[in-house]
């Protein structure tokens, strides 16, 4: 059964990829965001989507793509960050425990310390080293105590053609200078928003089957890389599109100071949502060509 999406977000990336992939597979979808409500005032949150749930056609499934994402801003705005990211999608996992509709959650690999030396899985202890990795934490418990049908989705290192990444900052850095400095002792899984898109609906078509249980999964591209590893691919690539090319200086998390700390090796093992959901790690440099066609054209 082909699942009706209501969708909660509207400019951030994955919100973005989620919305263009259901309307051109045409798929009924309702988007909310602000001004609609706002995850920031969490006494908006039940007035805007209890008329819109209780509405909800049999075969709806909620996603939650609005989340507070800056790492660093989180260290000054720790009230803020835990009210967007624990709080508020408390109270809509509520809600849809009431409506009785499922709800896919994304979470991000910032859950761990980066300490456990090899690819973690959805049954490892979780130690955050910051606001961000800790409000998120705090929103995936939220979600999995609510009593509401849910599937967290954990992910990692987002970037897509619109919004604000890493792929698009390297890109405009190498228009300016020959020569881009870049962490190469963090480890994570770069995963393209489209990529996320197709694994969200994939799994929300299988979430309007009443015996489809709750579950927290593991998903992201299939090349775990340091930051500076994935920036010379991105240059590689865009050299090849005509960019002029770009040396990477690789250097240690040390050597470039920040607010928030971020775990050395936050791999994630995708194993369990590949026997699940059947649904495979997506090859990554496809998605990166592709993100940054997008970008350059």
């Amino acid at each position: 059964m082909t699942a009706e999406i209501i969708l909660l977000g509207r400019s951030g990336q994955v919100a973005t990829a989620v919305a263009s992939l259901a309307s051109s597979t045409g798929r009924t979808i309702r988007q909310l965001a602000r001004p609609d409500f706002d995850f920031a005032r969490p006494d908006s949150i039940a007035p805007v989507l209890e008329p819109v749930l209780a509405a909800a056609t049999p075969g709806s499934v909620v996603v939650n793509a609005t989340a507070y994402t800056d790492v660093n801003r989180a260290e000054v705005e720790p009230e803020l960050a835990h009210t967007i990211n624990a709080l508020a999608p408390g109270i809509l996992a509520g809600q849809c425990e009431q409506a009785g509709l499922p709800l896919i959650h994304l979470s991000t690999d910032y859950v761990h310390d980066g300490t456990k030396g090899e690819p973690y899985v959805e049954t490892d202890p979780c130690n955050p080293l910051g606001v961000y990795g800790r409000t998120k934490l705090a929103g995936d418990e939220a979600v999995q105590g609510s009593g509401a049908r849910h599937v967290i989705l954990r992910t990692a290192a987002v970037y897509s053609a619109t919004g604000k990444n890493f792929v698009r900052t390297m890109l405009e850095l190498g228009r300016r200078q020959d020569r881009v400095q870049v962490v190469s002792d963090q480890r994570t899984n770069p995963t393209a928003a489209a990529d996320i898109a197709v694994a969200i609906l994939a799994i929300a078509d299988q979430l309007t089957s009443q015996t489809s249980d709750s579950g927290l999964f593991h998903f992201c591209g299939d090349a775990a890389a340091s930051w500076a590893d994935f920036a010379t691919e991105i240059f590689d690539i865009a050299a090849g599109l005509g960019e002029r090319p770009v040396q990477v200086e690789r250097i240690a998390a040390k050597d470039f100071p920040s607010p928030a700390r971020r775990p050395a090796c936050s791999v994630l093992d995708c194993g369990a949502i590949a026997d699940r959901f059947s649904i495979p790690q997506p090859d990554h440099r496809e998605a990166l060509v592709r993100a940054i066609t997008g970008i350059l054209a």
